[in-house]
């Protein structure tokens, strides 16, 4: 592959001058690509033509005619159970929503977002990066300077919650999306690709500025959490900020159990076998003294071949333990630095809180547990568990429950699971 002609052929000219000045490019897995260039150089041409069609295609069946449309509903059906399509106003709604994520964004937290999940989950978070750091501190296998720096990463991460402040401000988000022009006369297919090449553009004139760490990582209208190495930056946008995994009128445990395992899951991302290479600032650089970098390849190979060994119930097939190293790392990183501040937050507050009313029976422990494991609650066909099994960087949802917490003491202790048995097992992986 002519990677250079390749590049200047799919970018924008604006960065053709920075990109010919031989800049240095973070691949960030060299092994898929000298795969898919051994791929290329074995497969006929007109095979790689088709395919490229079938994907786009995929992408554009919802405005090229109901033949396709039909075709993704039928593949939709076999691949993940749908059985019959969205009606046609949620696909506008989620092209728009995703193709202008702070205008919808703006739209999602006026009408939807309580302002106090914000203060209460910053809160949060400032007990997740306590416990993070006691649980450094105890640790026995790093050493000092490597620890020291540790801490201070994990001290300067950066913390978005909700949304950026910018999008509820009419003017200034009117001139965030300027130089996008769509006109009355312009179709819906026409709108997209005006706000595909506008977003293009921006996103590659990046490349001429300085680095903004604190430009906020994510729509607030999606139910998801992010790390981002490159900023040393964790964000929680407003859309997760709710059930199941918030709500602030739950029981404590419930929210440290859900939305604080989500939390110390990204916190962990930064130590994690991606997050570790980045330092304080998200600069790329080794900042591991080489006997200690070699422990934690030791206990992240713990981890590979601990799910490495879990059989997707049904199937013959297994999780690929190197695929989700990282995430398995940070699952299991995450309960354990939530159920310490959790604990911690119980000894601030008197020992105990309420019961669950109609649960008296489970403890707080107890409802930590089942608020960490009911968020994972889901069901998916053979086809789509398979598919997500051979490609997902994350774990099924029975691993990341079951084997996380069989890895978590606390849990056997919490509900007095026999020693030996599948979740109070004599040997445990622990990374952090």
């Amino acid at each position: 592959i002519d990677w250079k002609k390749l590049t200047l052929s799919t970018t924008p000219f604006l960065v053709h001058s920075y990109l010919k000045t031989n800049p240095t490019i973070i691949i960030s897995d060299v092994e898929y690509l000298q795969k898919m260039n051994t791929l290329l150089q074995n497969t006929e041409p007109r095979i790689v033509t088709n395919y490229i069609l079938l994907r786009w295609a995929g992408s554009w069946s919802q405005e090229i005619g109901k033949k396709y449309e039909d075709l993704q509903q039928e593949f939709a059906f076999q691949m993940y159970g749908r059985k019959q399509r969205q009606p046609r106003w949620k696909d506008c709604v989620s092209s728009a929503g995703g193709k202008l994520s702070y205008a919808s964004g703006s739209m999602y937290v006026r009408k939807y977002f309580d302002a106090n999940a914000k203060s209460t989950t910053l809160d949060m978070i400032s007990d997740l990066q306590e416990a993070f750091r006691n649980m450094m501190h105890a640790n026995d296998w790093m050493d000092a300077e490597t620890k020291k720096y540790a801490l201070e990463k994990g001290d300067q991460m950066l913390k978005q919650i909700g949304y950026p402040d910018f999008i509820l401000n009419d003017e200034k988000l009117d001139d965030w999306y300027k130089g996008l022009d769509g006109a009355p006369e312009d179709t819906f297919s026409q709108l997209v690709e005006k706000s595909i090449q506008w977003r293009n553009n921006f996103y590659y004139r990046r490349l001429l500025e300085p680095v903004n760490r604190h430009e906020f990582i994510s729509s607030a209208a999606v139910v998801n959490a992010f790390y981002s190495p490159t900023r040393n930056a964790i964000a929680f946008p407003a859309g997760i900020l709710q059930q199941p995994f918030f709500d602030a009128r739950f029981p404590k445990a419930l929210n440290y159990g859900a939305i604080g395992a989500v939390i110390g899951h990204e916190i962990t991302h930064g130590f994690d076998d991606t997050g570790r290479q980045f330092d304080n600032v998200g600069n790329l650089r080794d900042w591991w003294d080489n006997t200690t970098s070699a422990k934690f390849t030791e206990r992240a190979q713990c981890i590979i071949e601990q799910y490495a060994d879990v059989q997707l119930r049904g199937t013959d097939l297994r999780i690929n333990g190197k695929l989700t190293q990282g995430e398995n790392i940070a699952d299991n990183g995450g309960v354990k630095q939530a159920f310490k501040a959790y604990k911690s937050f119980l000894e601030k507050h008197g020992g105990q809180e309420p019961r669950l009313p109609k649960f008296e029976s489970l403890s707080n422990e107890q409802l930590f547990f089942v608020g960490y494991a009911q968020v994972w609650c889901g069901a998916k066909t053979p086809e789509t568990k398979t598919l997500l099994l051979l490609t997902d960087p994350h774990s099924p949802e029975t691993a990341r429950v079951n084997t996380v917490l069989s890895n978590q003491p606390e849990f056997a202790e919490a509900f007095k699971c026999p020693a030996g048995s599948p979740m109070n097992p004599t040997k445990r992986c622990v990374v952090w």
